[in-house]
């Protein structure tokens, strides 16, 4: 008889489970807006960053496709610590899609571009993953001299 006088006392309780984010924020990811369709571009990107990074992973797809669907050669990761409020730097890109490399300024990432990509980017601290965040605009190829902009 006692357990059923608890009963009505348990089911007035709650539990609240709540996920903390670990604190940082990428916002206003931004890139040149060409490339070039018939050689390695560096690929110029800027964003701001809130808090501290342990990792930064770069995704190079086509306009489109999820950074969740990127194949292999489309992912960079880069170890930190990086550091805000403005990070700066370049990929470079090869025309097939391929990331060849990443840098955080006063480097550069390089890429071979594809037609009409955009770059995504997602932090990690301790541990933690955060929300992929696209560039604000797709990045088109461009065959001419004038295919990658410096900034």
């Amino acid at each position: 008889m006692r357990a059923l006088l608890l009963l009505p006392l348990l089911s007035a309780c709650s539990l609240t489970l709540e996920v903390a984010y670990p604190g940082h924020r990428i916002q206003a990811l931004r890139t040149q807006g060409t490339y070039c369709a018939d050689r390695n571009t560096r690929l110029d990107y800027r964003f701001d960053l809130e808090g501290r990074l342990d990792a930064l992973e770069f995704f190079w797809v086509p306009e489109g496709v999820g950074p969740w669907r990127a194949r292999p050669e489309e992912v960079f990761r880069l170890s930190g610590p990086i550091l805000g409020p403005e990070v700066r730097g370049y990929l470079e890109v090869a025309p097939s899609g391929e990331v060849r490399a990443v840098y955080v300024a006063p480097q550069g990432i390089g890429i071979e571009p594809l037609p009409d990509r955009r770059l995504w980017v997602r932090g990690m601290t301790a541990g933690v993953y955060g929300p992929y965040v696209p560039a604000q605009t797709p990045v088109r190829p461009d065959s001419t001299a004038l295919c990658d902009p410096g900034w």
